[in-house]
């Protein structure tokens, strides 16, 4: 039987024209009132032009206040999201991924197909590549997740080390691709680019976005 591969799926302010605010506001309020200190008294600022600045002055001030609030609530959200990911350390997840992990009970990984296909087999490689496990005459539902459990021996019943395993799907003929999954134990959390991840047993990691099952 041939098998065919499934592909995987600022302008700076002036004293004359305080249209263009600066960002910080101490630095306003010292021109503003350097500026009422060394006015010429026989001629005053005009009226309306010292209200427009006062305006001014008011709004820079409630800018400062809204980014310091902005940055009090981003780092409360951090802070929360990071609490509430550290509850799933020490629990069993299912992720994307194209590696299993074969432990002393064998393993389990679960595919999804986008589309109708026949004849499905699940194709296991060690980590230098090499075939070991085909798992034929699997499921060809398109609809929701379908599970495989492998019992960590190889097409001769050798049983195989322990460790990661590779695994993709292939069939007789199909349209459309698949995404395979796999359960792995929450070690801890670590910050990588930005983002807050799960260390995943056997050195992978992934987003908490990603959890499609908590066991």
């Amino acid at each position: 039987m041939d098998l065919n591969p499934i592909t995987a799926a600022t302008a700076a302010p002036t004293v004359d024209a305080p249209s263009a605010p600066p960002s910080d506001y101490e630095s306003f309020l010292n021109l503003l009132v350097a500026q009422v200190s060394h006015q010429d008294p026989l001629k005053p600022i005009d009226g309306t032009e010292f209200v427009s600045q006062l305006a001014t002055l008011t709004g820079v001030e409630q800018s400062v206040k809204l980014n310091d609030q902005m940055q009090s609530l981003r780092t409360q959200l951090a802070l929360s999201a990071a609490l509430s990911e550290s509850s799933l350390i020490g629990r069993t997840v299912t992720v994307p991924s194209e590696q299993i992990e074969l432990g002393p009970s064998g393993a389990r990984f679960s595919y999804e197909l986008q589309s109708p296909a026949s004849n499905v087999t699940a194709i296991i490689r060690n980590a230098d590549g090499v075939t070991v496990r085909e798992l034929a005459g699997l499921p060809s539902s398109e609809q929701g997740l379908v599970e495989v459990a492998w019992d960590g021996t190889d097409d001769g019943g050798v049983l195989l080390p322990p460790g990661r395993y590779e695994v993709a799907l292939a069939t007789a003929d199909t349209t459309g691709g698949y995404n395979t999954y796999a359960s792995f134990e929450v070690l801890s959390l670590s910050f990588e680019n930005g983002e807050q991840r799960l260390d995943l047993s056997g050195g992978g990691s992934a987003l908490s976005s990603q959890i499609v099952r908590i066991e």
